[in-house]
């Protein structure tokens, strides 16, 4: 629900060099709700899917539990699906997020950007013998820190694997055009830790086995902004918040823009000026 317009507005902000007028704005009120969303369901699904949109936080924006995705879901209803807390099956669905990340706190807000996926070879939290999953996270060696009150170029790439035994699958994000993590067949090197790849020192990462039949394919995108909700969430989040109390933190009210947005099915990268 949208009450009174208040989640999603238009505005006059805009990137530099942006051939339109407007954006959107997404806001999160506490005690009304956890932001807003927009989601598409593509008709015929496709086996590489890119999407790339412009964002800017506002100057003194918190942290983010959830962002933008990119999923594929056989034989999905016309609204969004839930995901927290088991692995998908792969004859029926992954997805995958870009996001800012907060470390545990030890990244200032909105966080640091990663990847955090749900596929049916995910990792627990609680380790090999974990019963209980709540996504895995990409993210490149050193934190790639979320900016606030600028806009940023932001863009993400999953690709399936081709055939159902082959860990051939892919995903990789780019910041301001520039490629800051990619996770294919051999690349990167690192280790799990519980349920994340840390890169580094390891071993080369073994690619993804999203599906387990061809016929589940990427077909949904979903322009996503989602704060935390419940009172645990709340209280972890204000503690991280006051570790960096140099930032101007609102956790009353937080808005966010997204600009030029783009779905394709091959890399697209940042607008070119004329």
């Amino acid at each position: 629900m949208d009450k009174d317009g208040r989640v999603l507005t238009v505005s006059t902000d805009v990137p530099p060099g942006s051939a339109g007028k407007q954006s959107l704005r997404m806001t999160a009120t506490e005690g009304e709700n956890s932001g807003g969303h927009l989601w598409k369901l593509f008709d015929s699904g496709v086996d590489q899917m890119c999407a790339r949109f412009y964002v800017k936080f506002a100057p003194d924006h918190p942290y983010v539990h959830h962002f933008v995705k990119i999923g594929a879901w056989k034989d999905s209803p016309k609204w969004p699906q839930g995901e927290a807390g088991y692995r998908h099956a792969g004859t029926k669905s992954f997805q995958t997020g870009v996001e800012p990340g907060s470390d545990w706190g030890r990244n200032v807000p909105p966080g640091g950007w990663f990847l955090y996926t749900y596929w049916h070879e995910m990792r627990s939290w609680q380790g090999p013998q974990g019963t209980s999953f709540y996504g895995n996270g990409f993210g490149p060696e050193k934190p790639e820190i979320a900016p606030r009150g600028r806009w940023t170029c932001v863009e993400f790439m999953v690709k399936a694997n081709s055939k159902e035994r082959l860990h051939d699958g892919e995903q990789a994000f780019w910041i301001d055009g520039r490629l800051v993590g990619r996770w294919a067949p051999s690349t990167p090197r690192g280790a799990w830790v519980k349920d994340h790849f840390d890169v580094g020192a390891g071993e080369p990462f073994e690619g993804f086995n999203w599906r387990t039949t061809g016929d589940v394919k990427i077909n949904t995108f979903w322009l996503l902004y989602y704060l935390f909700t419940n009172d645990d969430d709340r209280a972890r989040s204000a503690a991280w918040n006051k570790a960096h109390a140099d930032d101007p933190v609102n956790t009353k009210t937080a808005s966010v823009w997204f600009d030029d947005v783009v779905v394709a099915t091959a890399y697209i990268g940042p607008r070119r000026s004329k």
